[in-house]
């Protein structure tokens, strides 16, 4: 979905700079042109280059605010080509009237400015993906171990140590998600007792499995314990 959506918003961007060059183009002529226009016309498409990679690389991610008055990059994109727009539009119509001294640092500044304002929403993106991450990190040893259960229940055919690994499996799944470094060891146990558990299960030891699986028990509530006791 993400790369569907970049690849939409490289489209739409290369369809709005046909069609910009196109009517300058028709409207202007090629010929008989004063540095103002180039300037202008240069800035312009420049400028449409660096919106439309902007929203290609943030995709869905419009939303994401600047550090300095938290409006969304989104926002800054469509201020900037309306502003530019205008400014390069009334470059081109008087390019005669005016110096390409005067549109060059007009057209620059705007430029600028907006490019100050896309680095902090990709600054402000960085730290969204960062914190995702260590959101995934805390997430995935609950998610891993309710799979590693599951699997043991599928592959024992002990009636009473399946249900005993079926009380195991829906604890796991309603313990809380989030994990913590001051649980790390303990976490650690539980895997290995599910592990020896499901190597209980490959003998066909289930006195074995079935005293792995109230150790990870035991170990699973204690550590849902401490977990809500470090919130």
């Amino acid at each position: 979905m993400r790369k569907h959506t970049s690849t939409l918003w490289g489209v739409i961007g290369a369809i709005v700079f046909v069609i910009y060059n196109a009517i300058v183009f028709i409207a202007a002529g090629f010929t008989g042109h004063t540095a103002t226009f180039w300037t202008a016309w240069a800035f312009m498409n420049v400028g449409m280059m660096a919106a439309a990679v902007v929203l290609v690389i943030l995709g869905k991610r419009l939303s994401i605010r600047d550090w300095l008055f938290g409006f969304p990059v989104a926002w800054h994109t469509t201020a900037y080509l309306i502003i530019g727009l205008t400014t390069s539009t009334l470059f081109i119509v008087f390019e005669r009237l005016v110096s390409w001294k005067l549109a060059l640092p007009v057209q620059l500044a705007e430029l600028a400015v907006y490019c100050v304002f896309a680095i902090s929403c990709f600054i402000g993106k960085e730290k969204i993906d960062e914190i995702q991450d260590k959101v995934k990190d805390k997430t995935a040893f609950i998610k891993l171990l309710r799979v590693d259960v599951e699997m043991l229940v599928g592959k024992c055919s002990d009636a009473e140590t399946s249900e005993m690994l079926k009380s195991l499996a829906e604890k796991v799944r309603y313990s809380d998600p989030m994990s913590a470094e001051a649980l790390f060891e303990l976490e650690k146990e539980i895997s290995f007792a599910v592990t020896e558990c499901d190597e209980a299960l490959v003998t066909g030891d289930y006195e074995l499995a079935q005293e792995k699986c109230r150790r990870a028990e035991m170990l699973l509530s204690e550590r849902n314990k401490k977990c809500k006791a470090l919130k």
